[in-house]
């Protein structure tokens, strides 16, 4: 049963930037993307734990899903909606030892949370391959 549905940041002028990533992904790295991704949606948030997940010290209300693409550790970066039901990716970026790249990572995710809760940016559902991921039905 999928506790959360998973969606994208929108900006203020229409751009989506981490679903774009995403579509980018080949098969390889689509499939570690969506691994984690549906391991996470059937998850509590007190579970969220490496691998696949991990609440970032220090940077409240960030979580990351861990996964590896272009043979990097690479990072979702999202927060959970108000909602109760749904996570929210704002930013995808890479990760090696305390570095992230880009190196601003947190303070974009955080001034985009900040514009998804005001409510000038916008979220979309995660597509992967063109269909809403996960979907209820898996």
């Amino acid at each position: 049963m999928l506790l959360w549905c998973f969606k994208t940041y929108v900006s203020p002028n229409g751009r989506r930037d981490a679903q774009h990533t995403i579509d980018r992904y080949n098969d390889s790295d689509q499939a570690f993307f969506s691994r984690a991704v549906a391991h996470l949606a059937t998850t509590t948030i007190d579970q969220w734990h490496e691998p696949h997940g991990k609440k970032l010290k220090n940077e409240k209300p960030l979580f990351e899903v861990r996964y590896k693409a272009n043979r990097c550790a690479t990072r979702a970066l999202g927060f959970f909606g108000s909602d109760g039901a749904s996570f929210i990716i704002v930013l995808i970026c890479t990760h090696k030892q305390d570095i992230y790249d880009p190196p601003d990572a947190f303070k974009t995710a955080h001034r985009r949370i900040s514009q998804v809760l005001s409510g000038s940016a916008q979220t979309v559902p995660l597509q992967i391959d063109g269909e809403d991921f996960p979907s209820y039905e898996d």
